[in-house]
Parts: structure tokens; C-alpha cells; sequence
């Protein structure tokens, strides 16, 4: 590995430890824990909703009952996670790089030019997905730990509070698989974002962009438009990778499959869930109050 490469790495690792609050208050949410009261606010449209907190005012509640330091509960595991991840994306990447250069050198083709840009497509992207997925695979045992760590903080428990003692309870509570758990739909995200986002990217560079600068960041900016679409497979990864784990945070009802659990998220209409921090819009039954909208739970009420 180059001093750069290993360098950018660290620069990778810095950054995630760095915005890790943002995203375990993020898991948090998705799971469902909403410890604080909705309050009576006015959307865009101008109707009267009940609003969440956002992730800054979630951030402060857990430093509140945890400290500073539980800000960090699974940091290490999920910057390990991201880490290991790109790096076997990234050999990954590389092996496909020497294969083509080889191949471009022997090419002779007589293809025209639509047929040609189709074989170039599929194969980038393949190769993409091939290396995106393998990432994937080989991190997300750490992926698992990391959730279950943070999500102990609903129900106070300490049984994943290590990687080591993590190893250990994830292997008694669900074997060898669970460290998978929640892999599937993770992969089905991967999948179809992957392709999604070199489509757009392409018919954007061809047709829309002139700029070889600009054509640069087109791959980033249609990623974002579509892992938007995509986010319930991350919603639904997380919440099947505690699955089953006997944490006060998977609840009480357990799903058989993720797509059990999609079906349920999308009948409750819940497939957004923790997809924006700032404006979190209470989605449950309401009851009116002096006019006012208020939840209709009794734990909201008191």
C-alpha cells in the first residue's frame, strides 16, 4: 500500500470518527427511539405538524444521559467497517484496472459507436459492482457490531460493549450467520445504486455537460439523487441487523425475512425513517387539544 493510499485511508478513518454522533443519533431514529416529545410546529406548506427534535437536539440528548465519550459507543467498529471496506473495493478496483489495460492493448474492434459505449457501460459497471459488493461483504461483520453497540442504548444493556465480547454475543445469539444479518438488502441497495448512478452519470456527461471538470463530480451528484431512492434498503439493513439480537432496541416483534420487515416499514409508511435530520415530521395518529395537534400516545401526553 502507497504512503498516499495510506494516507487517504487515515484522512477516511478521521472524518468518519469525526461525524460519528450525527450518525449513531442517525441509527438511533431508524430503530425508532424517539425519547423526546414532538412539539406543535408549521410545515412549508404552512399546515400545523408535530416536529421531531432534530439530530443536533437528538446529539445532545445522548451526550445528556451518556457524556461525551458515549457520543463515540461504536465508533471503532464502524470506522474498522469503512476502512476494511475500501480496501478490498479498492484492490478490487485495481485487478479490474490491470485486466483492462491488458485487454486495450490486444482490442480490435469493428463495433460502431452505440455498441461500443453499451459494452463499455456494462462492463465499468460490473466491475464496479464487483468490487462495491465485495467491500461490502468483507466489512459487514464489523457493520453488525457497530449497530449493535449503538443501539444499546435504548435498554442501558452492556453485552456489546467490545469488539471481542461483540464477537462473542453475536456468535451465541445467531451463529456464524449472524454476522450477516441484514446483508441482502444491503447488497440489493448496492446493486441498484450502482447502476443507476453510472446510467445518469453517463447520459448527463454525453448530453448535458461540456466541462470535463464538471463531468467529474456528475457520478457524485446523481449517487445522492439516487441513494435517496434507495434508502429504504439502508433503513431496512440496519433494523434486520438487530434483528433477533434480544436488545430492548429490535423490539418485540421479530421479522422472518427483510422483506418481511420492508412490507411492514412500508405499510406503516415509515420507509423514510431517520432519511432527514432536520425537518422530522411525527407521522403517527393525532388527537386535537385547544385546536392543537398532539400525539395520540399517552407517554407523549404526560
Amino acid at each position: 500500500m502507497s504512503a498516499l493510499l495510506a494516507a487517504q485511508y487515515g484522512v477516511g478513518a478521521l472524518v468518519t470518527a469525526t461525524l460519528h454522533p450525527l450518525g449513531y443519533a442517525k441509527v438511533l431514529i431508524q430503530v425508532g427511539h424517539e425519547p423526546m416529545k414532538p412539539k406543535p410546529s408549521v410545515s412549508i406548506l404552512g399546515k400545523e405538524s408535530l416536529v421531531y427534535p432534530n439530530v443536533l437536539q437528538y446529539v445532545g440528548y445522548i451526550k445528556k444521559y451518556d457524556g461525551f465519550w458515549g457520543l463515540y459507543r461504536g465508533v471503532f467498529p464502524r470506522v474498522v467497517s469503512g476502512t476494511l471496506g475500501n480496501v478490498v473495493q479498492n484492490t478490487v478496483m485495481e485487478k479490474f484496472k490491470e485486466m483492462n489495460k491488458a485487454e486495450e492493448e490486444q482490442k480490435s474492434s469493428t463495433d460502431d459507436e452505440l455498441v461500443t459505449w453499451i459494452k463499455t457501460f456494462c462492463k465499468e459497471t460490473t466491475q464496479e459492482t464487483a468490487g462495491r459488493c465485495l467491500g461490502i461483504v468483507a466489512s459487514h461483520p464489523f457493520h453488525v457490531i457497530m449497530l449493535r453497540c449503538m443501539v444499546q442504548f435504548v435498554g442501558k444493556e452492556t453485552e456489546y460493549n467490545s469488539i471481542w465480547s461483540s464477537i462473542g454475543a453475536v456468535y451465541r445469539n445467531d451463529g456464524i450467520l449472524g454476522f450477516f444479518a441484514g446483508i441482502v438488502p444491503r447488497l440489493v441497495g448496492e446493486v441498484i445504486t450502482v447502476w443507476i448512478t453510472n446510467f445518469l452519470a453517463q447520459l448527463v456527461n454525453k448530453y448535458l455537460v461540456e466541462d470535463k471538470d464538471m463531468k467529474s463530480y456528475t457520478a457524485a451528484a446523481c449517487g445522492l439523487i439516487v441513494s435517496h431512492l434507495t434508502y429504504p434498503f439502508t433503513l431496512v439493513t440496519n433494523i434486520m441487523a438487530i434483528n433477533g439480537s434480544g436488545l430492548q432496541a429490535a423490539g418485540r416483534v421479530q421479522y422472518g425475512s427483510w422483506y418481511e420487515c420492508f412490507g411492514q416499514l412500508r405499510r406503516q409508511g415509515a420507509l423514510k425513517r431517520g432519511s432527514s435530520m432536520f425537518w422530522r415530521y411525527y407521522q403517527g395518529p393525532l388527537i386535537l387539544m385547544d385546536g392543537k395537534p398532539y400525539p395520540a400516545n399517552s407517554r407523549f401526553l404526560q
